[in-house]
């Protein structure tokens, strides 16, 4: 049986001392290290662009390396980093993770839209008939200023509601015999979605992964431009769940799923516990359903319930850019020149390498 890792060869991109890497598959990997040891260099730099040019994606040149092997273990490679995503306030958390979708099919299987030939095109915002013609779905109006910041005015026409009257005349049951139109459905936070849709199966799986990656507050249709940072990080994560709960597209017998590698850059930056609890979860998720996740972490409560831990070092910049050590959190905790290892051994006594302590 082939071997499951990747492995990475004569990485010597700035301050990386020519290292090697191997990456067991289907596990949660720590990178770690000081700051300046080489750690987002070697993901960011090096790993993800070399795997990006396996799979024929376009991007940067990969930082110097000798070789790499072992992609065709993997279905994908996906970075998951802070950037933005994107810039048009039409894009939304319920649209984002596949939710819009499912929901205005039923607002088309309705029957006040049967009678009035509604289709699902009819509760879009971004076209059709029954978006607000003042505003073009958007809500509100933008106004541009020449010397000062533009100005966006709610839409005096709907109010902000995006939709025609007419169109919000049609409405759902949902908990406890509560009616919601398009435009109320969009106002939801998901924690209220949730509630709103405990009969809509296929809806709730969509929107779930929101909840899990400690997305509750959001408002399904608020614009994703308006997310910070960390939470648009966290809206691809939900993105990656919600596709490996719907269903699979139709693919050969013959050909297996592989699992995608994820890529993270230091996650919990911001979180607050119960949040990294919630992170934590999600990314052994993403393992169990046959995933490979790295991430570059600083924080002990992630690292030591990593299944394989890289550490670098042993110092930053030029007194970096080598491995120190590899192995479980245990094993890195027992190799005397690793900073890192010196902090798990106060840790990992009584945490098992498993559970987030409290």
């Amino acid at each position: 049986m082939e071997p499951q890792e990747i492995q990475v060869f004569g990485a010597r991109e700035h301050n990386l001392k020519g290292i090697d890497l191997t990456v067991p598959l289907r596990r949660l990997v720590c990178i770690t290290g000081v700051s300046g040891s080489g750690k987002s260099t070697l993901v960011e730099g090096v790993l993800y662009p070399a795997l990006a040019k396996a799979f024929g994606k376009a991007g940067d040149a990969p930082g110097r390396h000798d070789g790499l092997e072992g992609a065709g273990h993997l279905d994908d490679v996906v970075l998951v980093d802070q950037s933005r995503i994107g810039r048009t306030t039409r894009s939304t958390p319920a649209s984002y993770v596949g939710a819009l979708d499912v929901i205005r099919e039923l607002f088309a299987a309705a029957p006040e839209s049967l009678v009035r030939r509604y289709t699902p095109g009819t509760f879009s915002f971004n076209s059709g008939t029954g978006r607000c013609p003042t505003c073009g779905g958007n809500g509100f109006e933008h106004i541009e200023m020449q010397f000062l910041s533009d100005v966006y005015l709610r839409c005096a026409s709907c109010d902000g509601r995006r939709f025609r009257d007419e169109v919000l005349e049609v409405r759902l049951e949902g908990a406890a015999g509560r009616h919601a139109n398009i435009a109320d459905v969009l106002g939801m936070t998901v924690t209220e979605a949730l509630d709103f849709f405990s009969n809509a199966t296929a809806v709730r799986a969509l929107v779930k992964p929101l909840q899990e990656v400690g997305l509750e507050y959001v408002r399904l249709g608020q614009p994703v431009p308006t997310l910070s940072g960390g939470e648009a990080q966290r809206l691809k994560l939900a993105g990656h769940l919600a596709e490996l709960v719907a269903p699979p597209p139709k693919r050969a017998a013959d050909v297996p799923t592989r699992g995608k590698l994820f890529l993270f850059d230091e996650p919990t930056t911001g979180l607050h516990f119960d949040d990294v609890r919630k992170l934590l979860d999600v990314l052994h998720r993403l393992v169990d359903l046959g995933n490979t996740v790295i991430v570059v972490e600083h924080n002990l409560d992630v690292i030591k319930t990593a299944d394989w831990v890289i550490d670098l070092g042993p110092e930053g910049g030029e007194g970096g850019g080598q491995v120190v050590a590899t192995g479980t959190p245990e094993q890195v905790a027992d190799v005397p020149e690793s900073h890192t290892g010196a902090y798990l051994r106060k840790r990992v006594a009584n945490a098992n390498g498993s559970q987030l302590s409290s």
